[in-house]
């Protein structure tokens, strides 16, 4: 595909049916709909990951082969591996590692993450830096790289003093968040306003981007840490910030550091209708402007997804007792006021996508421990393995190829992303997915001869001879599927990986729709 001189042609016609599609799709207000599924997979059969869905149905996220990373980009089941995009196949010399993951992607088609390049300082080694990959730019025939569609937003500092950054988020008004290193060791929220259609500037040769703006933290303590997640299509920014805190009915005085959820809600400074300050200086770094969403009860906290609306969601401690651990659950938080969302009979539970309508997607701990893939609208939590359509046009029940343990966004239309780990797998492989919703009366799947409906899988019945063929029966009568796919222990708690706090963190992803022409770390932890 990425040779066809005319897919430029093509990619306009496939948006045109694809938004068709997309409007069709939509589930009725009220209405709980179940879910086509459809495996997001990878050229050679590797691991996927799928973290980020625009409203145009194009998915990103990272594809696995084996000692490298690199990002991926989806439109429905068909894969395009985005470190084979002429950016990074010319070597573009700001990235050089052959690792990349993409997190977010906007209707534009803007897409965001992190990639890793050598520096030599000295000495030489490598590091992780936030990006911004563009499609459909124009190309300045007399240079060797298109269109300056790559750019590496840097940190804020010189890379020798301030190594490591992740752009994690961007709106459809091409804003970009994320965290990077300050010199010094401190890791901060920032935000990008490009200008021009450019993202990053020096003009001042201080070897960091003029667009990048500080967000500061919620307080000021030496090891300062705070992070952006998402910004919506008005600007607010919601992420964490490290902070001193002290539960909900604590009276000893006793306090310690902690993650809090953050919004941040910019100003108009000159009365042209547009967001202008994210900043305001309250003293060492603090950010009068980044207001404190507060926990439910325990003492952490993290803010992970805005929608339009102002909602926002993410995960927070519960109130510790006497005779029981403080648990995670995820929250919505609106009008001053955090919710908690429960679980699915567990203990712990994160929100990571909310849409415009408010209906929220996530993972839980369902009553044996394992982590479930959530969808949250009307007030009421489901288990979206329980959704999946398993029917044939036959009336044949299939068994799904994976068990859906995180969803991670979810559009306006309902679609849903995320992955889930094979069944049968000895190394608990995981595999993007994408859920797309249909009236419960249209559940059907491919037909019983159609292998591609199901791929391969394990034994429902246990034995260790299921070869995907359709099952006949109801799902009632169908044994329990093996599906130990995941110990929740110890990272139950342990904020997602598009934070911060998580090793090898993500880069590129991107188009085969909107890239008219398709052009198509360090492994450091971060203080929790």
């Amino acid at each position: 595909m990425r040779n066809d001189p005319i897919i430029s042609v093509r990619a306009g016609l496939i948006l045109v049916a694809t938004a068709v599609v997309l409007l069709a799709a939509r589930p009725v207000a009220g209405q709980q709909p179940l879910y086509r599924l459809i495996e997001l997979t990878a050229p050679d059969g590797g691991e996927t990951r799928a973290y980020a869905i625009n409203d145009t149905g194009q998915i990103v996220g990272w594809i696995d082969l084996g000692d490298r990373r690199h990002a991926g980009h989806w439109n429905v089941d068909v894969t395009s591996d985005l470190n084979e995009t002429v950016h990074f196949v010319l070597q573009h010399p700001i990235f050089d590692q052959d690792y990349a993951e993409a997190f977010d992607i906007s209707n534009g088609g803007q897409i965001v993450g992190t990639a890793r390049t050598e520096i030599d300082c000295p000495p030489a080694f490598v590091i992780t830096n936030a990006f911004v990959l563009r499609p459909g730019v124009l190309t300045d025939l007399g240079t060797p790289y298109p269109g300056d569609a790559l750019t590496n937003l840097q940190t804020l500092g010189d890379v020798c003093s301030a190594h490591d950054s992740a752009a994690i988020g961007i709106n459809n008004r091409n804003f970009v968040v994320g965290w990077a290193d300050l010199p010094g060791g401190a890791t901060h929220a920032f935000l990008v306003r490009p200008e021009d259609g450019y993202f990053y500037s020096d003009q001042d040769f201080d070897g960091v981007d003029d667009f990048m703006i500080d967000l500061g933290t919620l307080g000021s303590i030496s090891d300062s840490v705070s992070a952006a997640t998402a910004v919506n299509d008005a600007g607010e920014v919601t992420g964490y910030s490290y902070t001193m805190s002290m539960p909900e009915g604590v009276t000893d005085g006793a306090t310690r550091a902690a993650y809090h959820a953050f919004l941040i809600t910019p100003l108009d400074t000159d009365d042209d209708g547009e967001p202008d300050q994210w900043f305001a200086d309250a003293g060492s770094g603090v950010n009068a402007l980044m207001v404190d969403l507060g926990t439910l009860g325990g003492y952490n906290s993290w803010g992970r997804d805005i929608n339009n609306a102002g909602q926002i969601v993410g995960e927070a401690d519960t109130a510790r007792s006497d005779t029981a651990v403080a648990s995670t659950h995820a929250f919505l938080w609106q009008d001053g006021q955090m919710t908690d969302l429960g679980t699915l009979g567990g203990d712990f539970s994160a929100a990571s996508g909310i849409n415009d309508d408010g209906v929220i997607v996530g993972w839980a701990s369902d009553a044996d421990g394992k982590r479930r893939a959530f969808v949250y609208r009307d007030g009421q939590m489901y288990n979206l393995n329980d959704l999946v359509c398993t029917r044939t046009a036959e009336g044949l029940t299939i068994v799904p190829n994976i068990v859906l343990t995180e969803a991670r966004d979810i559009n306006v239309n309902g679609w849903i992303v995320g992955w889930g780990t094979v069944r049968g797998s000895d190394t608990q492989e995981n595999r993007g997915f994408l859920l797309i919703p249909i009236d419960p009366n249209d559940c059907t799947q491919a037909s019983a001869g159609d292998d591609s409906a199901h791929g391969t899988g394990d034994d429902p019945g246990g034995d260790g001879s299921y070869d995907g063929t359709p099952m006949i029966g109801t799902p009632g009568n169908l044994s329990s599927p093996s599906d130990d796919t995941q110990d929740t222990s110890g990272d139950d708690q342990t904020p997602s990986e598009s934070t911060p706090t998580l090793c090898g963190l993500g880069v590129a992803a991107m188009l085969p729709l909107m890239l008219a022409g398709l052009l198509g770390a360090r492994c450091r932890r971060r203080p929790r």
